[in-house]
Parts: structure tokens; C-alpha cells; sequence
């Protein structure tokens, strides 16, 4: 699935377990003013049968701090807070991020996530720093560091689970195998750099574990601002989007390739003279 907010290009997969009926993965982008899109993922961990309803629950409390103003890392002090309430002995891991499309900024925090991935022309950077916040649901009182980077035009950001980067068994691997992928997304259309990740990496493939991947495509220096989002506007992925969101995917992609094959082959206008 992928959708646009002030020509930022977003867009999801979420996979789940093969043997799982429902996922405890989440991921999905919200506005929250007219410059400000909201990055949220996250993950349930262990095997308990109300992890689904523990990751709704969860999801639903960085919505709602988000949208009262929080920042990141008060934004997932009030999601620590609501899985103690309603499940004390669950964990779970997860990242929050707003992303300022006038300031060029990402504002993040980590609760014991793995750290997002920025992928420009120039290179790539997993975004790890040396305080990262614990897990969710280890200590009520806890309190995840805030951090900032600049975004530049043209930069690809990253977030997934660790059913990404573990899909392989060997995460440093698996970590090698998302950066390649996402340098290959980032040459193709943004519309799609989700499901090329995840082609790349076949994620789709026997899956012992859920996998979701977010990503934002900030667009080059020159682009118009253009709002398809007003604040309260959600962007959510869920395993029930992945066929329709590969079909609508490859519809764009073809439809992009022959629209630029279209123009290659259109004639010049000669000048009079």
C-alpha cells in the first residue's frame, strides 16, 4: 500500500507467520498537522494468544499521545505505561518517529527496536546510536532517548521488524541483505519501495516469524509541496492489505515504466527557421 503526505511517498508490508492466524506486528503513518507525519512500528514479542489484542492496544496508546502532542519518546512512555495496564508480563519493542516535512527533520525514539535505516544516492546508515530505549514493559518508570536527524531530498527511510532482518536466521546477514535491498528500491519508484524490499529479501516465503516494514521517500529539493493528508488522516497497514496492496503496486510500476517508455519514443519538435 502507499500513499503521499506533502510529497512524501509512504508505503507498507506487513507479513505475517505462517503459523500465526493473526499478526502482533504493526506499522502505519499518520498525520499530525499539516507538516508533521507520524511513523509508527512495532512488534508483541513471545508467543502468547492475546498478543494480537496486547499490539492494538498498544498501537492505539501512541495514536493517542501522538495526536495530544507528544513527543516520540513521551509518546512511547504513555505506550509503556498501557502495556503494564493491560498485560504486566508482556513485552514489546517499537519505534516512533515524526517526520517533519518543512524542517527536514526526523524526530525518533526506540524501545528496544531495531534502529531505522536512512538510504540516500550517497550511501546508507542504520541510525543507531549509544542509548537505545528498553522494551516495553521492563520498567514503568523508563524513559527512551530522544534523537534528530536531518533528512535530505531524495532519501529513503526505513523501519521494519525483526522478522526482516531474522528471516534468514543470522541477523547481521539479514542486516547486509535490507541494505542492499533498499539501495535497489530507492532506484526504482518510490510508489514501491516496500514491496521491493520485500521481494528482494522474499520475505513472503515461509515465514516462521511476523515481518513489517515501513518506508518514507522524501522527494527532491525542486518538488511542489502537496498535501494529501490533513491531520487525523491514517495510513494503516494490516496482513489483509498485503494482495490487493502487491496488485495495486505492480499496476503503478508498469504503468510508470510504460509512461517513461512512452516518452523515450515520442519525436522532437523540430524549431522553425
Amino acid at each position: 500500500m502507499a500513499s503521499t503526505f506533502n510529497s512524501v511517498t509512504l508505503s507498507a508490508r506487513i507479513m505475517r507467520a505462517q503459523s500465526a492466524s493473526r499478526g502482533s506486528d504493526w506499522c502505519e503513518a499518520f498525520a499530525v498537522s499539516d507538516a508533521i507525519v507520524a511513523l509508527s512500528i512495532g512488534e508483541v514479542c513471545g508467543n502468547g494468544t492475546t498478543r494480537f489484542e496486547t499490539m492494538v492496544a498498544i498501537r492505539q496508546a501512541v495514536r493517542n499521545a501522538a495526536y495530544r502532542g507528544a513527543d516520540p519518546a513521551e509518546t512511547l512512555v504513555e505506550a509503556n505505561r498501557c502495556l503494564r495496564r493491560f498485560d504486566a508480563g508482556m513485552r514489546a519493542t517499537g519505534t516512533f518517529a515524526l517526520l517533519n516535512t518543512e524542517r527536514h527533520t526526523l524526530t525518533f525514539a526506540s524501545a528496544g527496536h531495531l534502529p531505522p535505516l536512512m538510504v540516500s544516492s550517497h550511501g546508507s546508515q542504520f541510525l543507531e546510536f549509544p542509548e537505545n530505549g528498553l522494551p516495553l514493559g521492563v520498567d514503568e518508570d523508563t524513559v527512551p532517548p530522544l534523537q534528530a536527524v536531518s533528512v535530505p531530498p531524495e532519501t529513503l527511510l526505513v523501519l521494519y521488524t525483526d522478522g526482516v532482518t531474522e528471516h534468514g536466521r543470522d541477523p547481521v546477514i539479514g542486516a547486509v541483505k535490507l541494505r542492499n535491498a533498499a539501495m535497489s528500491a530507492l532506484r526504482k519508484s518510490p510508489l514501491v519501495t516496500a514491496s521491493v524490499i520485500e521481494r528482494r529479501m522474499s520475505l513472503s516465503e515461509s515465514n516462521d516469524d511476523d515481518a513489517a516494514i515501513l518506508t518514507a521517500w522524501t522527494p527532491p529539493a525542486h518538488v511542489r509541496r502537496n498535501v494529501y493528508g490533513n491531520e487525523g488522516t491514517f495510513f494503516t497497514f494490516t496482513p489483509s492489505d498485503v494482495r490487493s496492496a502487491t496488485r495495486l503496486e505492480m499496476r503503478l510500476e508498469r504503468e510508470l515504466t510504460d509512461s517513461n517508455a512512452v516518452r523515450r519514443r515520442r519525436p522532437t519538435a523540430k524549431s522553425a527557421g
